[in-house]
This record gives structure tokens, C-alpha cells and sequence, in this order.
């Protein structure tokens, strides 16, 4: 690949903005601006709320600006609207594969959620899905959350407190209630107890014991809701702080009220490719009519097994560069050393960490000795 073939084709989509953008704009350019901005959210949906947020002006301006009657200052808000509508363009001109795979992953966390679902009779059961950035968790418990309308889908920070924990868990079924964290979770046991619902945290890596247990006494024992909690491996190290250490001794009873463990991190680092199958890269990755050489999934599938790159994310990031690049939209398709070329190309900063070798199989071994020979 040429150098800086990638830098070129995103210079070049950048510059389409730029070349729209002009100062001392004249009210016939505000006019064409407005019609566009009109034509834009007559296509999408938008609406003037919508659109004023985004810009972060008022909705009166925006009606102002679409009847050609604004006063303010046209500059500013012209170059509002242009900026908006050229970044929805070019997010729009992007070519990308299907928003949700079900892949080897996603068959797992199913799997999770229903046998523990499944398991939960008098109390609910616990669930834990543990995996680095980028194993794609976060979006499959998204969908799973979106395709079954009794799951409660919670993305935790580490911001929150246990009052304000509990509470988004209470907004998420509908109970808005401001006040202490015995008036929430009082609440919240009064709804679930006798719904079927299953609760899932996601983010939640930086739980502490005292919170573990407040989530296991009240959503697990008292509300009897399966609950799957979703974080790295420090969630997993604090589940399993020995219980004679002073303030982890409720530890075992939620250990007790496990019911299954998915240790993504350790599925995807094993031999035989772990979690993630050819068939998994392609589906994620052959779109736009781009074709991957075997040699490209091998790739690909080995940063998927290495720890603290990114995997899934990282690739999907190297492969959108990719389609920007003029040697891929003539040959359409990608091979392993256009996928390290812009690793290189792109600079970033897990670089030090991705793998620039193919998996070390028997298999792969000969391959090389051959292209060396």
C-alpha cells in the first residue's frame, strides 16, 4: 500500500466539508442552507427540537432560520447547520456491514442470560459476563435488551452511588422516585417481586462489595430477578476476595447464587481461535462488496485473541480506514498486510500491543517457511 493512502482518503472526505464552510455568509447562502437543513429533516424525521439541540441553539431560532426571518448572527448559525449536515453526510457516506451480527459471542451471552433466567426460581440468580474492551459485550446485551421487552438494560459509571444505582434501575421500569436508597429500593421491590424481569448492569467493573451485596439482597433475593452483571476482569477479582477479609464476608452468598460465568477473555485466548470463527470475522467484516483474503481473517482473529488491544473494536476501526483507501475500492479487498500497513498508518496508541504475526499453528508455520522459502 502507498504511504499515507489512508491519511489521503480521510483528508480528502474532510476537505468536502471545508470547501462548504465560508465567513461573511450572504443571506441568499443562509437561504440555501435552511433549505437543505428543511429537505434533511423532511428525510430523516428530525424535528425542530431535535435539530435546535444539536446545534445547541433554541427552537425558535431554528424555525427562524427555516422561515428566512433569523436576526441573529447568520455566520454563526450557517456554519452550525452546514457542519451538521456534512458530518450526518459523510457518517451517511460510509459504507458499513449490518449493525447487529449474531456471532459467537452474542450466542454466548444469550445463552447466559436465558440459563440463568431459566435457574431462577424462588430468588433470582446471578449471572457474569467478564471480558476486556472491545469483545463487542456491551452491544450484544444492548440488542438482547432490545429484542426482549422484560429485560432491564442498565450501563453503570463510575459516578454513581448505590442511591443512584438503584435509582436508574427504578427509571428504567417506569418507578421515578427522588428520595433516600430505602425509599428507591422499597419501590423497587414493590414492582418486581412479582414481574418477570430480568435486570442486567453493564460497566460494571468498578462495583465494590458493599454495593454487590446491596444488588444481590435487593434485585436477586428480595425482588427474585435474574441479575447479569457485565465488566472487565476486576469484577471478577472482587467476587472473589477471599471472605475472610474483613467487609467482603457476604461475598459467599453471592458467590452461592452464581449460576454461570462467561470469561470472554479466556475463551478468546485459547488455541483453537476461541470465540471468534472465520465465519464470525467475514460476517463482521465483508461488506460493501470488500472481500477478506484468508490470510486477512487470520489477522483480524489474532488481535481478537490479544489481550488489551481492543479486539473487535480495534479491527472494526481498521477496517473502516480501510475503506477510504483507493487500493481497496479498486481491488475490493483487503489482505493482511494492507490490515498492518494501517496500524502503522493510523499510529495508534494500543499499537505496541496488536499482534503483527499470524496465529502460531502448525498450519500457519508452514505457510511462512513457504513464502520465506
Amino acid at each position: 500500500m502507498d504511504k499515507n493512502l489512508i491519511q489521503q482518503g480521510l483528508e480528502a472526505d474532510s476537505r468536502r466539508i471545508k470547501e462548504r464552510i465560508l465567513m461573511g455568509i450572504s443571506f441568499e447562502k443562509a437561504k440555501e442552507a435552511a433549505e437543505r437543513l428543511k429537505i434533511f429533516m423532511e428525510e430523516r424525521g428530525w424535528t425542530q427540537s431535535y435539530v435546535a439541540e444539536k446545534l445547541g441553539v433554541s427552537p425558535a431560532q431554528i424555525n427562524q432560520i427555516l422561515q428566512n426571518k433569523y436576526k441573529g448572527n447568520l455566520d454563526d448559525i450557517t456554519n452550525k447547520i452546514i457542519n451538521l449536515l456534512e458530518s450526518v453526510s459523510r457518517k451517511e457516506r460510509r459504507i458499513k456491514g449490518k449493525p447487529y451480527i449474531e456471532t459467537s459471542v452474542a450466542k454466548k451471552i444469550h445463552t447466559l442470560i436465558t440459563q440463568t433466567e431459566a435457574l431462577s426460581d424462588d430468588e433470582g440468580k446471578i449471572g457474569l459476563i467478564i471480558g476486556d474492551g472491545g469483545h463487542g459485550k456491551s452491544h450484544c446485551l444492548r440488542e438482547y435488551a432490545r429484542a426482549n421487552r422484560n429485560t432491564v438494560y442498565v450501563e453503570l459509571d463510575d459516578a454513581m452511588n448505590p442511591t443512584t444505582m438503584f435509582n436508574a434501575i427504578a427509571e428504567k421500569i417506569g418507578v421515578v422516585e427522588n428520595g433516600s436508597l430505602a425509599v428507591i429500593t422499597r419501590r423497587l421491590i414493590e414492582h418486581l417481586q412479582h414481574r418477570h424481569i430480568i435486570v442486567i448492569l453493564d460497566e460494571a467493573s468498578s462495583l465494590r462489595v458493599r454495593q454487590l451485596n446491596q444488588l444481590r439482597q435487593i434485585i436477586a433475593v428480595k425482588c427474585k430477578c435474574p441479575l447479569i452483571l457485565a465488566g472487565n476482569s476486576d469484577l471478577l477479582k472482587t467476587i472473589m476476595l477471599p471472605t475472610v477479609r474483613r467487609g467482603c464476608e457476604s461475598l459467599d452468598q453471592l458467590t452461592s447464587r452464581l449460576s454461570y460465568v462467561l470469561n470472554l477473555d479466556d475463551l478468546a485466548g485459547r488455541k483453537d481461535g476461541g470465540l471468534y470463527t472465520p465465519d464470525d470475522i467475514r460476517k463482521l467484516y465483508e461488506f460493501g462488496g470488500v472481500r477478506l483474503t484468508s490470510d486477512a481473517v487470520k489477522t483480524l482473529r489474532n488481535i481478537c485473541r490479544t489481550p488489551r488491544t481492543g479486539r473487535l473494536r480495534i479491527c472494526s476501526l481498521v477496517i473502516a480506514a480501510l475503506h477510504t483507501a483507493g487500493v481497496v475500492t479498486k481491488t475490493n479487498q483487503i489482505d493482511s498486510d494492507l490490515i498492518l500497513a494501517a496500524i502503522n498508518e493510523l499510529d495508534l496508541p494500543v499499537r505496541t500491543r496488536l499482534p503483527v504475526h499470524l496465529p502460531d499453528d502448525d498450519e500457519d508455520k508452514k505457510e511462512s517457511i513457504a513464502k520465506t522459502a
